[in-house]
Order: C-alpha cells, then structure tokens, then sequence
C-alpha cells in the first residue's frame, strides 16, 4: 500500500487540531505505543475495518464522500488517543469539531477532497 501526500497532511492537521484539545500525557503515551509491533497488528485490522465501512456507504448517498472521510478521521484519532474512546461519546463529539475546523481550512479541504478520491477508489483485485 502506498501512502498519499494529502493523507499525511491531513494527519499532521489532526494532530495540530488534537494538540489544543488532548492533553499532552495522553498524546505522547499514544505516540510511544504507536511504534510498538503490536500496535502495527491494530493498525493492519484498523485499516481492514475502515475499507470495509467506507465499501459500506450507499454509493447513492451524496453524503458518501464526506461520511467516508469522517470514517478516516475517527480511525486516526482512534490509532492516536486509544481504541478504548470509541464508546465515549465525547469522543465522537471531538471528531465533529475537528472535521468541522478542517473543513474550514482551504488548504487542508482540499487535500481532504483528495484523500476522499482514494478512499472511494473501487478495491482492485489483489
């Protein structure tokens, strides 16, 4: 799998966007942990779990692009903060706020619209 430019944009603006919102102790315990070769395993099923949640939308829905990526930025913040937010409720509200603030910056909707592009790529072969 190749990495995108615009995906690694948008990853250094959640991490911008995090900083004000995330205290510090929580952010440097998730970064530490990221480098571990367990952690690679979660990221291997976080992705699998992604691609299938993003085949998942209504191909019809003219929301699909942005719920796609809204899919993209819980898993990032997941990877990040810690799996165990995914039933905390205030964590769903952080991610509206940051995709709000990223939406609103022209630079980074436009690498967002990039990154949506491949998101919903059909899946080839393998």
């Amino acid at each position: 799998m190749t990495t995108i430019g615009p995906v690694q944009q948008i990853v250094a603006a959640i991490r911008a966007e995090m900083g004000a919102r995330v205290p510090a102790g929580a952010a440097n315990r998730r970064a530490g942990a990221s480098a571990s070769s367990a952690n690679t395993a979660v990221r291997k099923r976080s992705a699998g779990l992604l691609a299938e949640r993003v085949r998942a939308l209504d191909p019809l829905d003219p929301e699909r692009g942005r719920k796609a990526f809204r899919i993209f930025l819980e898993s990032v913040l997941l990877a990040e903060l810690g799996e165990e937010l995914i039933n905390d409720p205030a964590f769903y509200t952080m991610v509206d706020q940051v995709q709000r603030t990223m939406e609103s910056s022209p630079e980074i909707a436009a690498a967002m619209t990039t990154a949506v592009a491949r998101l919903l790529e059909p899946t080839r072969p393998g």
